[in-house]
């Protein structure tokens, strides 16, 4: 799990947290590279109409909602302990009980639970364009995920951006049939990602030696791109992330995951 996950997913304990952890354990980016990649978009993405299934994860019940609920509000109480123990947790290590979480140990029991079984599934669906302009990608959505918009692909060039801002390869993704969040199945794919940390505008090298209480005084941004396609179908699992923040006051934040099926 990266640091910057760790520190602004306070709200998606539920849900972000978990798939984070599960995709990002799996790249290989010595094995593929960034040019592999985006021949790997360019077959995968031909330039036509989709249908774009909306992915999210399922509410929880009452009773779970109600321990989310309370951890929420324990963790924005004792905030700074809780991004210390997240910075110190190797990746892929699940968090301690501790009373500073605001629940009992039988209530976290029940949270780890429910949390880990949590799948990504069909929520809605909209009609998506795939555009090629100038050997590049682009896409045109209705009614939702407007963000899409600022998403470019350029194979031409190599290159993928979000809001012209370019995102660096970062490797292969294979999410086996164990590993997999996706209801729809295992995939494998590809991600790009920037991320820049700077404090009174010098950018840090090494985030993770950050203090977490100094979070607040820095500028933030995390953007990341992840497309894949799933092993069974001819669909393209297509997620986008974007979290822009300035000395703690959040600009702009967005998580759209998609399965595309070409019409």
């Amino acid at each position: 799990m990266i640091f910057l996950y760790r520190c602004l997913r306070l709200s998606a304990l539920l849900a972000t947290l978990i798939f984070s952890t599960n995709v990002f354990g799996q790249k290989q980016s010595s094995v593929d590279s960034n040019a592999l990649a985006l021949q790997f978009v360019d077959r995968l993405l031909p330039e036509g109409n989709y249908t774009a299934a909306v992915l999210g994860t399922p509410r929880p019940n009452a009773s779970q909602g109600a321990i989310v609920q309370k951890m929420k509000l324990a963790i924005k109480d004792n905030e700074d302990w809780f991004l210390q123990v997240m910075n110190e947790l190797k990746p892929g290590e699940p968090m301690p009980y501790h009373k500073n979480l605001g629940i009992s140990e039988e209530e976290y029991a029940a949270f780890m639970q429910f949390s880990q079984s949590i799948k990504i599934d069909k929520v809605g669906a909209i009609a998506l364009k795939v555009i090629r302009r100038d050997s590049s990608l682009h896409f045109e959505p209705t009614d939702f995920g407007d963000y899409l918009k600022y998403l470019v692909i350029d194979l031409k060039d190599h290159r993928v951006m979000v809001d012209r801002l370019g995102l660096p390869y970062k490797g292969q993704i294979t999410m086996d049939a164990k590993r997999t969040t996706l209801v729809a199945g295992p995939w494998k794919g590809y991600s790009w990602r920037l991320e820049e940390f700077r404090k009174e505008g010098q950018l840090i090298a090494d985030p993770n030696k950050v203090d977490p209480t100094e979070m607040r005084e820095m500028d933030i941004k995390s953007v990341e791109v992840i497309v894949g396609k799933l092993d069974h179908s001819d669909q393209c699992f297509l997620y986008l992330k974007s979290d822009i923040v300035n000395k703690g006051h959040v600009l702009a934040k967005q998580d759209l995951a998609f399965l595309l099926t070409k019409e």
